[in-house]
């Protein structure tokens, strides 16, 4: 049986290594996706050295430059900037293509900033950061690159837990475990790299389990929740109705001040517009959110702005809170420098084990 999983463990790792390499090594820099985006982007994200009085009403104002300056848009989401005085983000709905059209607006000061295409392949500062989410996430590939990804997340799982047994001391004892966990001074050749290979796969194994885990599940969103539902209380959260959004009956910053009344502690991060159903969605931040930077508190509210729903991260049952801490865990935003630092080092496991491994299976071939 150790042979036979030895082979599966080679074999799957020899088909799947592009896709594993690609995504370890795209996913070693979406850690810092934000940081990376302000930099290459400081005019959108950044605040200006000259700041203007803040607008009254920031929404309306930015649908209203929008407008202006690109009449053909068709707005469905508003996002507030994460700096006070940084641009604000109006995204419209993705095309047939899966394409998302971004549009950046400084509210305060009156200025329609630039737009950009998410998932469009330009290689240049303004699109750097969406391309490389949608190659990790999607393979450039759309919705059928996103199962890949998935499929992919599932077959590093299988390979950590096969790994895992095939890296067991066949010896009981601290010994053993120490042999198993180390790399022994003075190893040249083969053994160096299967040493090398053995336990750089134990040491990050809590990552090589939780990471693909958490990616297969965000993938495969609506089966990891039917799953989770089986287990623990879950409550629903149906999706908005798509196509066209409907004519608002309030202005815009009115939906965000009755839903950020309910939260006053909060600040509110996107507006999702009424959509063909006449419902608008306020997301916030609460503070000791484990989506540290856009929150997961969501408030809807219907075409006359009463509340018909509220999602509490804080509060709510256990299932929700499990699939809440999914991307959080995922990204790492959840748990501090350190850990981004950490998920940094183990985007680059991949390339380790699949460049040692297939050293070994090349030696051992050569034979």
């Amino acid at each position: 049986m150790r042979k036979a999983l030895a082979a599966l463990h080679r074999w799957a790792a020899l088909a799947a290594g592009a896709l594993l390499l690609v995504s370890g090594l795209s996913g070693s820099l979406m850690v810092w996706q934000a940081e990376l985006d302000a930099a290459l982007n400081p005019a959108w994200f950044a605040p200006p050295a000259l700041r203007c009085a803040p607008a009254e009403r920031p929404v309306a104002t930015t649908l209203a430059l929008l407008a202006q300056a690109a009449p053909g848009a068709k707005p469905a989401i508003v996002v507030a900037p994460a700096v006070r005085g940084a641009a604000y983000q109006v995204w419209e709905r993705r095309d047939a293509r899966g394409l998302r059209r971004e549009h950046f607006v400084d509210a305060d000061c009156g200025r329609y900033l630039g737009t950009r295409l998410r998932g469009d392949t330009r290689l240049d500062r303004a699109h750097a950061v969406p391309l490389l989410y949608e190659l990790h996430s999607r393979l450039l590939g759309g919705e059928t690159g996103h199962t890949v990804v998935g499929v992919g997340a599932l077959v590093l799982l299988a390979l950590a837990l096969s790994g895992l047994w095939l890296a067991l001391p066949r010896r009981h004892g601290l010994e053993a475990w120490r042999r198993a966990l180390t790399v022994k001074r003075g190893s040249g050749g083969p053994r160096f790299w299967y040493e090398l290979h053995r336990a750089a796969g134990l040491w990050l194994l809590p990552l090589a389990l939780l990471l693909p885990l958490t990616g297969a599940a965000l993938v495969f969103g609506d089966a990891s929740k039917a799953l989770v539902g089986t287990v623990l209380p879950l409550q629903p959260w149906p999706r908005l109705a798509r196509g066209d959004a409907a004519p608002a009956r309030l202005a815009p910053d009115d939906y965000v001040a009755r839903g950020a009344a309910l939260f006053p502690q909060a600040r509110w991060s996107r507006l999702t517009l009424p959509d063909a159903g006449g419902t608008a969605e306020l997301r916030l931040l609460q503070p000791g959110e484990a989506r540290a930077e856009t929150g997961l508190t969501r408030v809807r509210l219907d075409a006359e702005g009463r509340v018909v729903a509220v999602h509490d991260p804080l509060r709510a049952p256990a299932g929700n809170r499990v699939v809440d801490w999914m991307f959080p865990l995922h990204s790492a935003e959840a748990l501090g420098l350190v850990a981004r630092l950490l998920w940094t080092v183990f985007g680059l496991l991949p390339a380790l084990l699949l460049g040692s491994g297939l050293w070994l299976w090349w030696r051992r071939r050569r034979r």
